[in-house]
């Protein structure tokens, strides 16, 4: 065989493997029929109910939103169950969000009632969609779970299963917070097991774990189709996000977090349809659920206390685990495997020491170069499509995702071509194990649940260099074994990172840029056994391939009807003075459609009641606009009194009718403690403290709220209201035109927003 024919060889191998990874971490796996046997899930049952509830848009506070509510009840009174609605109004902690609620909640009794486990979805959705995905889909996976559990050949569970169908979630997860709060069936909890979407198709990834996961990964291991890594885990816990775990998660209970994030593109649009729902994502869902549920609620509750896990999940193996205190044992094997390798080294070329200097600093120099460029790249790309007249979203982009990867390589391959003219491969590829043996050992310290993600690699790196060369098929398969371990671990990562979770620009283009890198970097010596002569050539071809790919990419990438271009109006009205304006949001106003309604628009002020209201750090624009006699929300004094320096005000606050939230803001004096509805609002647990009292209140009750406020005493307060309703007014002049196919409504859609200021 020639030296062409290994390279090709080579290089085909690299890429099956890379593909496999990619493939393993984004195809979910194929949809059960409903002729399956009764105790199985399928998603095709499933989709009935996606179907039924998806029918229109269904947020809190609105007409469908009931219909949804009276569905799920239904078929779980159907199923033989007795559901009960918790109707109160949840107080989040973790968002300035309150609002009346309908949780619902059924209980499956098990053989020995009392403990349970929890398996929860939010029924709610966002105004702009008909949440087909997020989180019809989750509610559907309940039913059928339920369906399949309580169908099971008259075996019932060991401990009983609890299903929370929380509302409010899209309002701040309020729901999940009054049934943690308040509900009585919360103390009963011993296992939480949620599923949420961030997308409209893919793999559902289990992304979140509560604390001390050890025993609940050891149950998961046992689930069919499982994709999970403690990197997610470790790298949630610090992430400004939440779902209604954040909530659930005071309950202080294992818990694990599910969710499918591919085509985020349609998240919180109107294309989060039934259209656009991959049944098969809603297939892993459900068997992760069925499975899970049977397995806690036949096992031990409540569970056994552990430490953290670190696993990761591979082809053909399944999840792996371990306990997290293993990891630094694992960091310490991996850098000293390494030293002796550089003993090896050592001893067969006299100069190993500046070879593996060089190999050291260029590694590092080519990752944060590749890093840099990439990210770099991205922003370059993501500009340029805003440019062209069809747009698209190149951030979600898998051919620009491989066009990056190649421009990634195209420097490590440069970098590494400079390299090896100061040293031998195996010096070079000392100092490269070296970075990663000295990367491990910090991540098993200091972040010991993404540790895996570098341990494993330079372990198996290490054994590789450690064959004779002399033993030709022995370091030959040493080498691809060391190569499958790397891609397998870390190529489906990077990709899923980048190109689905955090999109190409910024963060997600520093992942895809460094990891590629750092893979090259362990894969050099087998391309460089493969193909000595290669080096600058490879940069070359690496290069080309990338810009071959970011020309596909121009003109393949563009909106259509299933990748549309987002968009907000609203008509803002301030009932205290003649101003109203049409306004978007900045980020919003990307499209042709937006642009021509917005064409006299211009930025808005960072201080403005708009952006306030819209919420930081939402960039806003807007435009005069006729104005429209509406009604304003109202708020009522109903007490005020001074006390040992304090001053304790109620009100009595109203929205007019259709409106589905009602923001409220006490300027002028500083907001001590509050009260709403008889419910002590707790700040501790917010995600941003601020300086001003500020909440939001949805699906607001004809009569009202009442809102109790201690504030210091010594100056006067002035309370600023803004009630938002679905649509927009019939404006005298003004035309609005209807969206092409390619432009959809998202989160609010098109809003009416009236705004008052009060003085008490």
């Amino acid at each position: 065989m020639t030296r062409l024919h290994v390279g090709v060889a080579t290089a085909i191998g690299i890429a099956v493997l890379c593909a496999l990874s990619i493939v393993r971490t984004t195809r979910p796996p194929s949809v059960v029929p409903a002729s399956a046997p009764a105790a199985e899930f399928s998603a095709e049952r499933a989709m009935t109910h996606v179907r039924a509830i998806a029918q229109r848009p269904h947020a809190i506070g609105t007409q469908d939103h009931d219909r949804v509510r009276d569905y799920i009840t239904g078929q779980l009174q159907a199923l033989g169950l007795r559901p009960t609605i918790q109707q109160t109004t949840g107080i989040g902690t973790r968002y300035r969000e309150v609002g009346q609620v309908q949780n619902i909640l059924a209980r499956l009794p098990g053989t020995q009632p009392g403990r349970a486990v929890l398996v929860a979805a939010h029924y709610d959705g966002v105004e702009a969609g008909p949440a087909a995905a997020d989180d019809a889909a989750g509610s559907a996976v309940l039913l059928e779970t339920a369906r399949a559990l309580a169908a099971a050949g008259g075996a019932r569970p060991t401990h009983d299963v609890i299903f929370l169908f929380t509302d409010g979630e899209e309002a701040g997860l309020i729901g999940a917070a009054a049934f943690a709060r308040e509900h009585p069936w919360a103390k009963d909890v011993d296992v939480v097991l949620n599923f949420e979407a961030r997308g409209t198709h893919g793999r559902s990834y289990m992304f979140e774990t509560g604390p001390g996961n050890l025993d609940a990964i050891r149950v998961l291991r046992g689930t069919p189709h499982v994709t999970a890594g403690s990197v997610f885990t470790t790298i949630y816990r610090v992430l400004p996000n939440d779902t209604d775990l954040s909530e659930l998660a005071v309950l202080g209970r294992p818990a694990l977090n599910f969710a499918f994030a591919d085509g985020v593109e349609r998240y919180h649009t109107s294309r989060d349809d039934i259209a656009h729902l991959d049944p098969r994502s809603v297939q892993q869902h459900g068997t992760q659920a069925l499975s899970l549920a049977r397995a806690f609620a036949a096992g031990v509750l409540p569970r056994p206390f552990t430490g953290d896990a670190a696993f990761f999940d591979l082809p053909l193996i399944g999840l792996v685990y371990y306990p997290q205190t293993l990891s630094l044992p694992l960091g310490i094997i991996g850098l000293a495997l390494v030293g002796w390798v550089g003993a090896r080294v050592r001893q067969r070329d006299p100069r190993w020491l500046a070879g593996a200097v060089v190999g050291a600093a260029v590694t590092i120099v080519s990752v944060v170069a590749a890093a840099g460029i990439v990210m770099y790249a991205a922003n370059i790309i993501a500009a340029l499509h805003a440019l062209l007249p069809w747009g698209g979203a190149p951030s979600w982009s898998a051919v620009y995702a491989a066009a990056l990867a190649f421009l990634a390589l195209a420097v490590t391959a440069l970098c590494y071509h400079v390299a090896r003219r100061f040293g031998e491969p195996h010096a070079v590829h000392l100092g490269a194990i070296s970075v990663w043996g000295v990367l491990a050992l910090a991540a098993s310290v200091f972040a010991p649940g993404a540790s895996y993600l570098f341990s494993w690699p330079v372990v198996f790196a290490c054994i590789a260099a450690l064959v004779p060369a002399e033993r030709r098929v022995a370091a030959e398969i040493a080498l691809w074994v060391a190569a499958a371990v790397t891609l397998l671990l870390l190529a489906g990562l990077a990709y899923t990172t980048a190109a689905i979770m955090l999109g190409l620009r910024g963060s997600g283009g520093l992942v895809l840029g460094g990891f590629t890198a750092m893979i090259a970097w362990l894969l050099a010596p087998l391309v460089e056994r493969s193909t000595p002569s290669l080096r600058w050539r490879g940069a070359a071809w690496s290069f080309g391939l990338a810009v071959a790919l970011c020309v596909i990419g121009v003109f393949a990438v563009r909106r259509s009807e299933a990748r549309p271009a987002p968009s907000i109006l609203a008509y803002a009205h301030d009932a205290d003075s003649s101003g109203a304006w049409l306004a978007t949001t900045v980020a919003a106003a990307g499209n042709p459609w937006t642009r021509h309604v917005m064409a006299s628009g211009k930025v808005v002020d960072p201080r403005s009641w708009l952006t306030r209201i819209f919420g930081q750090p939402r960039r806003m624009m807007a435009r005069p606009a006729p104005r429209v006699e509406l009604p304003a929300p109202t708020a009522t004094l109903l007490s005020d009194s001074i006390n040992a320096g304090r001053r304790f005000v109620t009100l009595q606050v109203s929205a007019p009718p259709g409106t589905t939230s009602l923001f409220m803001r006490v300027v002028g004096a500083p907001v001590i403690a509050s009260i709403i509805d008889g419910r002590p609002v707790d700040r501790t647990r917010f995600r941003q403290q601020g300086t001003d009292w500020t909440t939001e209140f949805w699906a607001m009750p004809s009569t009202g709220a009442v809102v109790a406020l201690t504030l210091q005493a010594g100056g006067g307060m002035e309370l600023e209201l803004a009630a938002r309703s679905p649509g927009l007014p019939e404006l005298r002049g003004v035309v609005v035109p209807d969206r092409p196919y390619d432009v959809v409504p998202m989160q609010y859609g098109d809003v009416t927003i009236i705004r008052r200021r009060i003085k008490f």
